[in-house]
């Protein structure tokens, strides 16, 4: 009882740093040109006009702007919503962190330490000012941790209540559960496709084994999937008003980012055409727009690191944009099909470089730089400055009077901050930290693979075999995250990456204290064996 006290009282000065490490930001959401595809449909829906999709983004997040801003009358609310939402976040971590601790067959000495430790990444997570940077932006980052680590609580619950201490009841809601919260984190960031399917993988292999019944082992991700289908994608298809940048949205993404890849395929099918073949000409012209903007992206500025080009160039040319439908056809769907056939065969046609492609993008994940886990100094003018330059009145004309006024009063605000807002003061602690844990990440990797090796190997440690695994869930987590972007995208881009920094920072310090515990245990374990030999 009193171990458990202290575990909230450390919680509780968490929490309490991280009010104090909020307070210097002004109560105005940050936006940026991502911004209005989140934005437009919750004020289209508050002005009676339905929830309209906007540049093909997903419905969930949008309709949690909309509830915040019709529960505060304000875009301050959004700040407050969020703010909330990201402490209930760190709730979640301290949940998911003590779940697993309670995994661990050690004394109550020792667990407490364990506990106790967990402060350290939920202090990170909440002071850090990248997470309070998304948690003041109108981008679904903010609201993503709450999702994430709430699913991997579920997660880590289902695998201690189906393996180690089987409970069919608690097995079957937090299984279902952890399936539901998987799927709303892939429709808040499409991006998590991979990290939804890894994380979720546990629950569909605890239809095997024998120790609750089949009933309960079938009706677990049964439930999760008719629930997700119901409350998460039931709603999309009822109330989202679609528009057409959803059908092109991931096709385009697809040819920009393996825009060379493609080139060398289009060149290889021009050769192969006849010259009295009638779609040369046409291929022959879109080939030379696409070249000419490939160009272009070679030479833009800030090219992306291992890609040699910028993709966001690519994606937002209105030159290639045009191109695609004079060859394709004025109809998004023979777009999508176009680029979608293009990036298919370009993949079949050098699968090697392909799978090249793939890894050099993952080295970002494998060796992260110190800025992946945060970035350590955040400009506030710079950022509202920004915000006031992503702003689009055109859209805002057709708003209601009463939510164009509040949207007038969050554009003035915004404007009004620039002036007053200062570059923020560096927290030389985190930023020490920061720089001495990057290099440890594939060492700390490596290493805990091997100490999970060794508890299924040796006797003595076989107790530490579930708590290793739980510790891999959530590292796979930022794992799939990573790797699925690698597969159709690329982590040139720093959002991608800073986006699973976090998740990754937990699971890695998860992982060394799982490592100094079965070097412990190991420790204990040939002593007491030395001391048997030993014994008369």
């Amino acid at each position: 009882m009193v171990l458990s006290s202290l575990e909230m009282l450390i919680l509780f000065v968490v929490l309490a740093l991280a009010w104090k490490a909020w307070s210097v930001w002004p109560p105005v959401p940050l936006a940026d040109p991502d911004t209005w595809g989140y934005l437009n449909p919750g004020l289209m829906w508050l002005s009676g006009n339905g929830l309209q999709q906007t540049d093909g983004r997903d419905w969930l997040y949008p309709a949690l702007v909309t509830f915040f801003l019709k529960t505060t009358g304000s875009f301050t609310g959004i700040v407050a919503w969020q703010k909330l939402l990201s402490f209930l976040a760190a709730m979640a971590m301290a949940t998911t962190w003590r779940c697993w601790v309670s995994m661990l067959p050690f004394n109550r000495w020792i667990l407490f330490l364990v506990s106790a430790f967990g402060a350290l990444p939920i202090s990170i997570q909440l002071v850090n000012q990248q997470s309070i940077l998304f948690a003041m932006s109108i981008r679904p980052e903010a609201v993503l941790p709450l999702f994430v680590y709430t699913q991997l609580a579920c997660v880590v619950g289902y695998c201690k209540y189906r393996w180690q201490t089987p409970r069919a009841l608690a097995s079957l809601l937090l299984g279902a559960a952890a399936i539901v919260f998987a799927y709303a984190c892939l429709l808040l960031k499409p991006s998590w496709y991979l990290a939804t399917v890894v994380t979720s993988a546990p629950v569909f292999l605890g239809f095997f084994g024998r120790s609750l019944s089949l009933k309960t082992r079938l009706l677990t991700p049964v439930c999760g999937i008719v629930v997700s289908l119901l409350t998460l994608w039931l709603p999309g298809k009822l109330f989202l008003i679609k528009d057409g940048a959803s059908i092109t949205l991931l096709p385009e993404a697809l040819f920009c980012v393996h825009a060379r890849f493609i080139d060398r395929l289009l060149e290889a099918k021009l050769a192969a055409l006849p010259d009295a073949d009638p779609d040369k000409t046409r291929l022959q012209t879109f080939v030379g727009v696409f070249e000419s903007e490939l160009y272009n992206a070679e030479h833009a500025h800030k090219t992306y690191e291992k890609l040699g080009f910028n993709a966001d160039y690519l994606m937002h040319s209105q030159t290639l944009a045009d191109a695609f439908f004079a060859y394709a056809g004025n109809d998004r769907k023979k777009v999508s099909a176009f680029c979608m056939a293009c990036y298919r065969d370009a993949v079949l046609r050098e699968p090697i470089n392909y799978a090249s492609k793939i890894f050099d993008q993952f080295t970002h994940f494998l060796f992260p730089e110190p800025k992946t886990f945060f970035s350590d100094q955040v400009n506030l003018t710079k950022a509202y400055r920004d915000s006031a330059d992503s702003w689009y009145p055109i859209g805002a004309a057709t708003l209601s009077p009463d939510v164009q006024k509040m949207y007038g009063n969050y554009r003035d605000d915004t404007a009004a901050l620039i002036a007053v807002t200062k570059t923020l003061e560096k927290d030389s602690k985190l930023r020490a930290f920061r720089q001495n844990f990057a290099g440890y990440s594939l060492p700390l990797t490596l290493l805990f693979l091997l100490t999970l090796l060794a508890a299924h190997v040796w006797s003595s440690l076989h107790q530490l075999r579930l708590g290793g695994w739980a510790a891999f869930v959530l590292y796979l987590a930022p794992l799939g995250n990573a790797f699925g972007v690698c597969i159709v995208h690329t982590l040139d881009i720093y959002r991608y990456r800073i986006t699973y920094g976090g998740y990754l920072l937990f699971a890695l310090l998860a992982m060394a204290v799982y490592i100094c515990l079965v070097l412990g245990q190991s420790l204990v374990s040939l002593a007491a064996n030395r001391r048997a030999r030993e014994a008369p």
